[in-house]
């Protein structure tokens, strides 16, 4: 295989590469420099694949630290992320494997994060957010632990029965504390504290 042409893209820090006549795919800059590519080089094909997918990973690499430089995200969230923008699965885990080896990516400290800013939602609701985020679910409860909502439960009730007739919002009330994720056990205290009655609700 012969390097035949090489152009600019509008990104300013890649080239277009063309072997044999035919566009092969794209470089950055400094790939394309440290590789002596020139247009006339001939390169083995397997060997030209590695340093395009060594060049896709490292555009993978600053795209991935621009997200997580805005926010968090878990490692199925960023892998999702830079699927979506168009990079190839092996780019985007090899530079999410880099991120992980440095550090700035970490499931356990991203579920923490997301729980201690997640206070008004319900540990049922934290957790199907979390898996929803690809947390591995050992990593979830190793954070929640034994975590108790019921005083979220009772106080989310007493927002909801607010100007209302208690008695006559008896099953909305339910509803609504089953629609926010309660547990049964939860809602069954919550409900017996109100209206000082025994409640018995399944899952």
């Amino acid at each position: 295989m012969k390097i035949t042409k090489i152009t600019c893209q509008k990104n300013k820090n890649k080239f277009n590469l063309f072997v044999d006549d035919n566009f092969y795919g794209g470089v950055l800059k400094e790939v394309a420099v440290a590789n002596n590519f020139c247009i006339g080089k001939e390169i083995d094909e397997k060997a030209l694949n590695k340093i395009i997918l060594e060049s896709e990973s490292k555009e993978a690499f600053s795209k991935a630290s621009d997200y997580l430089a805005s926010r968090l995200h878990s490692e199925k969230e960023l892998y999702l992320k830079l699927i979506k923008k168009g990079y190839g699965k092996q780019a985007s885990i090899m530079a999410i494997e880099k991120l992980k080896s440095y550090g700035y990516i970490n499931d356990l400290e991203f579920a923490k994060a997301f729980i201690q800013s997640s206070s008004k939602l319900s540990t049922n609701m934290k957790k199907s957010k979390l898996i929803q985020k690809g947390v591995d679910k050992f990593v979830i409860d190793s954070v929640l632990g034994e975590e108790d909502d019921q005083d979220l439960c009772y106080n989310m009730a007493e927002k909801y029965l607010k100007n209302k007739n208690k008695q006559e919002c008896k099953q909305k009330l339910y509803a609504h504390l089953a629609r926010k994720g309660f547990s049964s056990s939860s809602i069954s205290k919550v409900l017996h504290k109100i209206y000082n009655e025994d409640f018995y609700v399944e899952d």
